[in-house]
């Protein structure tokens, strides 16, 4: 299918408010638009389970692709290995999620099977040639020179530097995963890399970040509004 654009959000981290502010503006169309979601939809904000209800209800439409962030895997770590890795993730703000999925627990005793098995079936990557270019969606980013198909997990998930470094393929890689102003100090919009990485991490969790979409094929770039936090 040739989409009319091809969406992609970034890090949502349990802020609702943005993320409805930016979704607004895109007018997401389904039956001409692709949209990718890229993980991190929960943990650092305060709305994490309306942030997770509504990719997974999203996740359910056509034309939508919701991969996995190593936010999630974190808290499908936490809960599969019956809290083995709470030094890890509930520092890391896996404890107000936590509390928000207990208060849905006590509506819902499926609550957390529903959250799990929505974790579990997310992609680690997204892969799409249209009109002769090839575009890679995942959370982090790639090891360089290896065929997306052949990464491990923990790369997909977790690498930083190597990949915006050193990536030198030819597909447009599309990546969340690290706040744009770790890289670029104050920098609340997408970064486009010379060696075709786009970084979509607008840092949503900051008091002054954004949540940022952005369509690959014209680089077109919306945001949440100012001052929703």
């Amino acid at each position: 299918m040739n989409y009319e654009r091809i969406l992609a959000i970034g890090d949502m981290h349990g802020n609702f408010s943005r993320l409805l502010s930016v979704f607004h503006k895109i007018h997401f169309n389904p039956e001409k638009d692709l949209l990718v979601l890229l993980g991190d939809y929960i943990d650092r904000g305060s709305e994490n389970m309306r942030c997770m209800r509504w990719a997974m209800e999203m996740s359910e439409k056509e034309n939508v692709i919701a991969l996995r962030g190593n936010h999630e895997q974190m808290m499908l770590d936490y809960y599969s290995l019956k809290g083995a890795y709470r030094e890890i993730w509930l520092p890391n703000g896996g404890s107000a999620t936590k509390r928000e999925l207990e208060a849905w627990m006590e509506k819902d005793s499926h609550a957390l099977e529903k959250v799990l098995d929505f974790i579990r079936q997310r992609p680690l990557y997204y892969r799409i040639a249209i009109n002769g270019s090839e575009f890679i969606f995942c959370h982090a980013g790639l090891k360089p020179g290896i065929p997306v198909e052949e990464q491990s997990e923990e790369t997909l998930l977790w690498i930083r530097n190597e990949c915006y470094e050193y990536y030198t393929g030819t597909a447009k890689l599309i990546v969340g995963h690290t706040p744009t102003e770790y890289l670029l100090p104050n920098r609340t919009t997408p970064i486009f890399l010379k060696n075709n990485i786009i970084l979509l991490d607008t840092g949503s969790f900051f008091p002054e970040g954004r949540i940022s979409c952005v369509d690959v094929l014209s680089r077109t770039v919306w945001q949440s509004d100012d001052n929703i936090y």
